[in-house]
């Protein structure tokens, strides 16, 4: 549900760039029309007026015609008939341009209308931008400035014999601005991929917690009824016995509920540790290395000189989830003689790095042990990311893993 919701959402955000960029092409295209109009009605062609008014007639119908296929809410055509319309469409821009500037200047050679009317070409390399696609602004380019050229060359005499020089600088300029279009475009496709791209990791990693919290919420439950419930369930049953004053009946249901009590300590402990909560995390930390080097062989270091000892943060609880969970799966399955906690916090970072001197562990057995139900690593991962943090497992000469993520100072 996550990964097609967020699926929505793109083709929402994409759907909504290309109608953008087709609004765009059409306010760009009424511009070109009104500047040919008023090149036309300022300084009217000396002949042939009928003609230049059934072309721009008929180009007007060609926009309208254009815009009505594009613009069309149930516009589902594929990516190629989408690209061979915008070319068919701005080739038309650059023919209508490119013949009324000719036809202007060889029929009327003493008014200044084709040297207004060709530069309407500049404006077809940003009509060819606001499609958003490289592949037809790098195809456009080349018919655009072959045709300014020949309008400047056939129109050479008309325009008082203008200098090559004068020619190929305008020539040069307008080759510039279809570079650019070009390049535009290839800017925004990319930053249309990796939108995408991003998207795609953002529902996955909702997805993922999304799992990982509904399998951590299963194995809490079933602790909950494999372990403290069943001493619960027991002291019940033992109560009948009690009420007629076992003894022995009084010293099971006693011992029953004492490991009921403790279980739930744990629990509770674990869920939100009171010392986190009461003295910051390097208490914490220190607690559970203490705890750790109490009931284990293993010789605990800490190194806590860039954490200061009242510092509270909003990564806390995470860091310490994440310190108790690598410490673990250290002493179940690292057989090490020496385990490393060390704390730090610079430019708003906070990086907590759990390394022992096992027997290391490689990136299929974390796999493996998702796979199987032990979602611990999982967990902290999929959190760490989700938080734009970054999680590294390194394995030389035992294991190091390491967290660095943002965080604030609580206040």
């Amino acid at each position: 549900m996550v990964r097609r919701a967020a699926a929505t959402a793109l083709g929402y955000h994409s759907r909504s760039a290309a109608f953008r960029g087709l609004l765009l092409q059409l306010a760009l295209r009424v511009l070109l029309v009104a500047f040919i109009f008023f090149a036309l009605f300022l300084q009217p062609p000396e002949s042939y007026r009928l003609v230049y008014g059934l072309l721009l007639i008929g180009y007007l119908a060609t926009i309208a015609c254009w815009g009505f296929w594009a613009l069309r809410p149930a516009n589902d055509a594929g990516i190629g008939a989408r690209r061979w319309v915008a070319l068919l469409m701005l080739c038309a821009d650059v023919a209508v341009v490119s013949i009324l500037s000719v036809q202007s200047g060889l029929s009327s050679p003493n008014t200044w209308t084709s040297d207004v009317l060709h530069y309407g070409l500049f404006l077809i390399p940003l009509i060819a931008a606001a499609q958003l696609d490289p592949f037809v602004s790098s195809v456009i380019a080349v018919p655009t400035v072959a045709a300014y050229v020949v309008v400047l060359w056939v129109n050479q005499a008309a325009n008082g014999d203008e200098p090559w020089g004068s020619i190929l600088t305008t020539t040069g300029l307008l080759f510039g601005l279809a570079a650019g279009s070009v390049a535009l475009s290839w800017i925004q496709q990319s930053k249309e991929r990796t939108i995408a791209r991003l998207a795609q990791e953002r529902s996955h990693l909702l997805e993922e917690i999304v799992t990982l919290e509904k399998r951590e919420r299963q194995t809490l439950s079933e602790r909950l009824h494999d372990g403290a419930l069943q001493y619960v369930l027991a002291s019940r049953r033992e109560m009948e016995e009690v009420r007629e004053g076992s003894t022995e009946s009084m010293d099971r249901v006693d011992v029953a509920l004492g490991e009921c009590s403790r279980l739930l300590r744990d629990v509770v402990r674990e869920l939100h540790p009171e010392v986190l909560a009461r003295a910051g995390l390097r208490a914490a930390v220190t607690s559970l290395a203490d705890s750790i080097a109490a009931r284990t062989s293993l010789a605990v270091h800490v190194d806590f000189h860039d954490w200061p000892d009242d510092l509270r943060t909003d990564a806390d609880h995470l860091l310490y989830s994440a310190a108790r969970e690598f410490s673990t799966n250290a002493i179940k399955h690292a057989k090490a003689d020496n385990l490393r906690f060390t704390l730090g916090r610079s430019n708003g970072r906070a990086t907590l790095c759990v390394a022992d001197d096992g027997v290391g562990i490689e990136p299929e057995r974390l796999a493996l042990s998702v796979e199987a139900g032990h979602i611990g690593f999982a967990s902290i991962r999929a959190k760490v990311l989700a938080l734009g943090g970054m999680l590294d497992v390194h394995d030389t000469r035992g294991t190091e893993i390491a967290i660095s993520l943002p965080s604030q100072a609580a206040v």
